[in-house]
Order: C-alpha cells, then structure tokens, then sequence
C-alpha cells in the first residue's frame, strides 16, 4: 500500500508540470499561482478544522510560515509558472529535480553540523553536468526566452531548497499539515494582490481545458498531493517518501511527450540519467 501511495504522489507531483504547461497558455502566470494557493489554503483549513486540528495563533509561528509560504510557495509557483510559458513541461519538471542537490549546498553553509562526503560531491557535479547538458544548447544563442525559462525552474529549486534548510531549523516539530496550511495560506496573501493590481483576473476566460488543469493542479497537485505525503511520513519515514524525487521526473517526460507531444531529444535522456544519479548520490 505505501508503495501504491509513493507511484501516486509521484504521479501526481509529475503531472503538475503537464497542467501548468497547460493553464498558464491562458492564465497569467501570478493569477494562476495565486487562484490555486487561494482554493488549497481555503480547502486545508476546512480539513484542519473537520479533523479538530486548532489553527496557530502564534505571532512568531506565522512569521515562520510567511517565510515558507515566500520560498516554497509564492516565488517557487510563480517562477515555475513565468518559466513554462517558454519551456516544455518535461524539461521543467526534470530541472526541478535539482532541488535536493541546492539543499545540500545550501545546508552546507547554513547549517553547523552539515558535511559533505565525496559521494555528495560526485552526486553535486553530476547534477550540475545534467543541467549543463540541457542548457548548452540555449547557451550558445545568448539570453532566450527559452533559456530565461529554465533559469527560471533552476531559481525555484534554489528557493525550495533554501525553505527546506529553513524548516529544518523553524518549524522541527510543527504539525506538517499545519505547516502546510500556513505556507499556501501566507502565500496566498503575498500573491492575491499581485494578482489583482497586474493581471485583472476577472477579466479573464479561460477556456474548460485551462479550468480543469487548475483544478486538476489545485486539488490533486496541492491539497491531495501534501495529504498523501504526509500521511505516508507518519506510516513509513522522510527517507523513504524522499525517493518520489526520481518518479517525478520520470512521470513528468512521460506525460509531456505522450499528452503534449514532446519532443524527447538526447540531451534530455542524458540529462535525466545524470540528475537522477546526482540525486541518488546525494541522497545515499
């Protein structure tokens, strides 16, 4: 059952790249991050509240959470989002791999107690290689839209990886699905007004294909997704769900060349060998 519940998070979380490619061809991509922040944070508390679960009332908790709901939700979100308007959504969801190898870095100036072993190093320079691989091409013809787009991606992994090193040493021991509610709720306040000043939203109309996608990405990317995650953290342990890392982006080149019409190349299948490895190396 637990390895059911990893292959479907891993399902999910890798065709929310599919669906963002999708929506963000008719939603700007601050209204789309805003509108599923919104509807997840809105949903979260009705799950906490129907469970008996109190929502914190700390000052100091809430300032943890605005960082989070920063770092690993308003900035994250609307980079990816900016980012998949110029490149394909398997790419996209092959550079958000990287993260765990940001984390490390990251941990590694940030956190006294954290060491890199040369198994660590190996896996950092592979992941590095990977990426390089996927960017050499745009490299060569300057500052792109396509290569702005996969800075982009590349920039959300740094900022998730920088919310990781920071929850590790604000919110050990937090409720996480509290946690969570806080984050997309901050979030969700940093983004709405952004939201409403620049894109107009009411003005919009989307076509059902655009809706279901953020629907699709709201409820079952967001809400279900951070339900399952947590519900197999307290069945199994945080390393064991950490491995839905190399399904992700297995799923997402899967769902981009079969649904979308992708193309797979070369670079892209060397890329993916080399930053899964890296991940793997990393993680070991």
């Amino acid at each position: 059952m637990n390895y059911l519940l990893l292959v479907g998070l891993g399902i999910i979380w890798g065709s929310s790249y599919m669906f963002i490619r999708i929506a963000v061809a008719e939603v700007p991509p601050i209204t789309l991050v805003a509108s599923r922040l919104v509807l997840a944070a809105f949903v979260l508390v009705i799950v906490l509240r129907a469970t008996g679960r109190p929502i914190p009332r700390s000052r100091k908790l809430w300032g943890a959470y605005a960082v989070m709901g920063f770092l690993s939700g308003a900035l994250p979100y609307v980079l990816i989002a900016w980012g998949e308007q110029y490149i394909n959504s398997s790419l996209a969801a092959l550079l958000q791999a990287t993260m765990p190898i940001f984390t490390i870095i990251l941990a590694l100036f940030l956190v006294d107690d954290e060491r890199m072993s040369w198994t660590v190093v190996l896996g950092v320079v592979l992941g590095f290689a990977g990426v390089a691989v996927l960017m050499l091409p745009d490299l060569r013809h300057g500052l792109q839209a396509s290569l702005l787009g996969q800075l982009a991606i590349v920039a959300s992994s740094i900022s998730y990886a920088g919310a990781t090193v920071f929850a590790r040493n604000r919110l050990r021991g937090q409720p996480p699905l509290t946690s969570t509610m806080g984050q997309l709720t901050t979030g969700a306040l940093f983004t709405m007004p952004l939201s409403l000043l620049i894109d107009r939203p009411f003005s919009l109309s989307p076509s059902p294909a655009a809706i279901a996608s953020w629907l699709a990405l709201t409820i079952l990317g967001t809400v279900v997704a951070y339900v399952i995650y947590y519900a197999l953290i307290e069945r199994t342990s945080a390393t064991f769900v950490s491995t839905v890392t190399y399904v992700i982006p297995i799923v997402g080149l899967i769902l981009g060349a079969l649904v979308l019409h992708e193309p797979v190349t070369i670079n892209l299948l060397i890329s993916t060998a080399l930053i899964i490895a890296g991940v793997l190396l990393v993680r070991t």
